[in-house]
């Protein structure tokens, strides 16, 4: 039987550098706790190497595209724009060695953590074991991430398939492609890859993409893709998948019939399952239908051992990530425990326009069983919408019978700057004529807002 030391290696070992990790990290390092962080992969973890940061830059350099084919009608005359794919990738490289693995090893160093790049594993509830040595923690914070859930389907492995990683390293560019999965990773890639040319097919098995959100939010950014030139497919079972020599083939349902398409590439984002490869056995952590098993302060079943990130969820946000890790370790070092609030988590899909909300949509007030109010306005109707010729949107704003808001949607160019105001006014339990009254500069996005909250209706 292992016997306890009363003297650890470490105060904190983390195991994972990304959102989930980092920031308790950090935030036990500024308590004088003597840190060790474990990274079986690249450092900062999923979003700025592979996720987030290089599929952001490569929608700015989308849109940039999408700017100059249509410049005349600002009265700048660009003839033939044209792609240089490889000056693409130069940039994308650029923008993730400014946030990725440099920049996280560079600060990891320069705060005086222990950055260890090796796989670690429990050997029991103190120890780990990684690159054949053992390291032992009074505390351990798990952030090992998730990766993509693949479904099963007949074919598809054989096939073969892309998933984020691929498609945001931009190693090949595809001349068509099936995207699996009409969530926010789905719809960002489908409009990067119409916009440089690929001809794009997005499916989902839901009724609606981007099913979070509201109806009015899917309906028009289905309207828009299809406008794009994007072959969007709802409501589909996909029975199978074959390989051809020079093509990949989809079969699918849809109302019944049965349906094939040919594609060049399939890309997979169907949703995603936590990273659970740290033999959490061994230090007896329970994990009960493939998730880790944590109380209300995040605590793993043995309760000197934290979690936090996509490895728990229920959000897979680098941000809710971020505020998880910072409770944990938090909770770690505290008598008075904190319990995370998920009350107010703002969701973004960085599509052109961008989409985000917060709270309560109106549908899920309608569920609980809340009488609500709804403001809504168009951007076709806002000055700044019309200096730019950004028409495509609207603010939608979700209050309870006494106009306390409780929720909001936006779709807009700068929806992920805009939804923050709305955010705070959920957290504050603002009513919507506080928003209404309070003076918005001219001209900007964020006068949608003051305009939604002065419109309420009862739904």
């Amino acid at each position: 039987m292992f016997r306890r030391r009363h003297k650890y290696d470490y105060d904190l070992i983390v195991i994972g550098s990304g959102a989930g990790g980092s920031v308790g990290a950090h935030y036990a390092h500024s308590l004088g706790k003597k840190v060790a962080v474990f990274e079986k992969a690249e450092v900062g973890g999923e979003c700025p190497n592979w996720a987030c940061v290089p599929t952001k830059a490569l929608l700015h350099a989308a849109k940039i595209y999408q700017l100059a084919q249509n410049s005349e009608q600002f009265g700048i005359d660009i003839k033939d724009p044209a792609l240089n794919h490889k000056n693409i990738k130069k940039w994308r490289d650029l923008v993730v060695s400014r946030t990725g693995v440099t920049h996280g090893e560079e600060i990891f160093k320069k705060e005086g953590l222990h950055l260890i790049k090796e796989k670690a594993s429990f050997i029991n509830d103190h120890e780990v074991e990684a690159g054949g040595k053992i390291y032992s923690a009074a505390k351990f914070l798990i952030a090992t991430g998730s990766t993509v859930a693949i479904p099963p389907i007949n074919g598809l492995n054989e096939s073969s398939y892309i998933t984020f990683k691929e498609a945001g390293s931009w190693q090949k560019i595809p001349k068509s492609i099936f995207i699996l999965g009409a969530g926010p990773v789905g719809c960002e890639f489908a409009q990067i890859y119409a916009t440089f040319g690929t001809k794009v097919t997005l499916a989902d098995s839901l009724d609606k993409l981007i099913a979070k959100e509201d109806k009015e939010v899917s309906d028009l950014i289905q309207a828009l893709f299809e406008n794009q030139g994007i072959d969007v497919l709802t409501g589909i079972t996909v029975d199978k998948v074959e390989k051809k020599p020079t093509r990949k083939v989809v079969y699918y349902q849809k109302d019944g019939r049965h349906h094939e398409l040919n594609t060049q590439e399939i890309l997979v984002s169907t949703g995603k399952r936590p990273v659970l490869d740290f033999a959490p056995e061994k230090a007896g952590i329970i994990v009960e239908n493939g998730r880790l098993k944590i109380n209300k302060y995040l605590q793993t079943s043995v309760s000197h051992i934290f979690a936090a990130g996509d490895v728990i969820g229920p959000y897979l946000l680098t941000h809710t990530g971020e505020y998880q890790s910072y409770i944990a370790a938090k909770n770690a070092f505290s008598y008075q425990k904190t319990r995370p609030s998920y009350d107010v988590v703002p969701r973004c899909v960085f599509t052109y326009p961008e989409v985000a909300s917060v709270g309560l949509s109106a549908r899920d007030a309608k569920e609980q069983g809340i009488r609500i109010k709804v403001g809504i306005f168009a951007m076709s109707a806002l000055g700044r919408a019309n200096m730019s010729n950004d028409f495509d949107g609207f603010v939608k704003i979700v209050t309870d019978k006494k106009e306390t808001i409780i929720g909001a949607s936006i779709v807009a160019p700068r929806a992920g700057e805009m939804i923050h105001e709305l955010a705070l006014a959920v957290k504050l339990k603002v009513k919507a004529k506080v928003i209404a009254e309070m003076i918005h500069a001219y001209p900007t996005f964020s006068e949608a807002i003051k305009f939604a909250a002065s419109s309420l209706e009862e739904k």
